[in-house]
């Protein structure tokens, strides 16, 4: 992530000057995901610090692999808040934890040298404690839920600061502007002017391209980058208007978008997994968390996206929500009239972010649950076939705004990701 910060920021004082405001009074912060998670759960919060004074280089997240049996996560965020400590040439970092990044985030502070490194805390839409964190509860703990996440019993920390939301969902709790506010006048109590994110006519994109829930660095993948006009479901023009490797850390990019275009990226990896077309609405703000996610081979995440078919005959389409789930009741999200907003798909306790539309292989396209993703949080499996030789656009209608995608062959061209703001 080093590298890709510091191109970003490098890119992003050239294309225009930086007031820098109380900015030597900030720590660096470091953001943990919860499970199945990656950095760009904190996307939008990334660019509400960074209209509130952050700059990049003050701004970090940690990629963890939340589905492996075994993995050393404690020991992972020890060296990275090191490098961040060095980088910086901070004595101390601000950590925030969401879901079973909360977990982690208690773990890494339950040790006395670990916490020294650590000024507060933000235990965030995860599991309830009784003490503030720390060793011996002594870091200063802002503890952030919402009666509306159906996925984890969260509730007042004693000795911390609690600030119960009313309807967040699950993901929503950490994404959400109210919960923006709450950890930036946690972090800077002195602060009390507010700025919203601002509208940029170019706006600096660069991201990560890794796997799907290990969150593996895909090193040397191709990322072709399109524009897309999702009201025809056409790109722009047959060509790519920015190609770029990845490092070996996954980072590509940045580039200067255009505000009012739209952009499909092409994950094209080096290690023989499948290629991936990631769609996006129009950037209206800088984004340095722009994640491409490749299928992994091998794992639990592979044992369920392997049943995602291979077959020219159709097209396979994920529909990501980025900053909160689809739930029946509250959400609207239909595909070529197919209702997945139903209590039947998309009921609160499930706390869906990705939809996974393809014909599980028995001929029957039913519009049901596939089995195989009932057990899954988060994400489902919709039995719907989109017919690649129809040369007509899937349509997606998603709370009161229309998409029109291309249909892509699964096979020879690769799947599909919508991603939702």
């Amino acid at each position: 992530m080093k590298k890709c910060s510091l191109i970003f920021f490098v890119l992003l004082i050239s294309s225009k000057p930086v007031v820098a405001q109380h900015t030597e009074e900030k720590l660096p912060i470091v953001f943990v995901h919860g499970f199945l998670g990656s950095g760009d759960t904190y996307a939008t919060q990334f660019q509400r610090f960074m209209a509130n004074g952050y700059l990049p280089s003050q701004l970090y997240v940690f990629d963890w692999n939340s589905v492996g049996a075994k993995n050393n996560t404690i020991n992972l965020l020890d060296s990275f808040i090191n490098k961040v400590l060095a980088n910086t040439g901070a004595n101390r970092v601000n950590l925030v934890g969401h879901s079973a990044g909360g977990g982690v985030g208690y773990g890494y502070l339950n040790d006395a040298a670990r916490a020294l490194k650590v000024a507060n805390y933000v235990h965030i839409g995860s599991s309830k404690q009784t003490k503030p964190a720390g060793n011996n509860g002594q870091i200063n703990t802002l503890n952030i839920y919402s009666l509306g996440d159906k996925v984890v019993k969260a509730g007042d920390i004693p000795g911390a600061l609690n600030m119960q939301q009313k309807e967040s969902d699950h993901y929503e709790v950490a994404t959400s502007e109210a919960s923006f506010w709450d950890i930036f006048h946690f972090f800077n109590p002195t602060i009390t002017n507010q700025k919203q994110v601002k509208i940029k006519k170019q706006p600096i994109i660069a991201g990560k391209a890794c796997l799907m829930g290990e969150n593996t660095a895909l090193a040397n993948a191709v990322v072709e980058v399109y524009g897309i006009n999702l009201n025809k479901g056409a790109r722009m023009d047959s060509n790519p208007i920015m190609q770029f490797k990845t490092d070996e850390q996954g980072n590509w990019g940045p580039f200067k978008a255009q505000a009012a275009v739209a952009y499909e990226f092409v994950l094209k990896p080096a290690g023989g997994q499948r290629t991936v077309h990631y769609f996006h609405e129009p950037f209206t703000s800088d984004d340095p968390l722009v994640y491409l996610r490749a299928l992994p081979k091998t794992g639990m995440t592979a044992l369920l996206l392997n049943t995602l078919p291979s077959n020219d005959q159709q097209s396979v389409l994920a529909i990501f929500s980025s900053n909160r789930a689809v739930i029946a009741g509250r959400d609207s999200l239909t595909i070529d009239g197919l209702n997945l907003a139903s209590e039947t798909i998309s009921p609160a306790s499930k706390t869906a972010i990705a939809h996974f539309i393809f014909e599980n292989g028995d001929g029957n396209s039913t519009g049901n649950l596939i089995p195989t993703f009932k057990s899954i949080p988060f994400m489902n499996g919709i039995d719907f076939l989109l017919d690649s030789n129809d040369t007509k656009p899937v349509h997606i209608f998603y709370n009161g705004k229309h998409y029109n995608l291309p249909k892509i062959k699964s096979a020879s061209e690769g799947i599909m990701v919508l991603v939702l703001k």
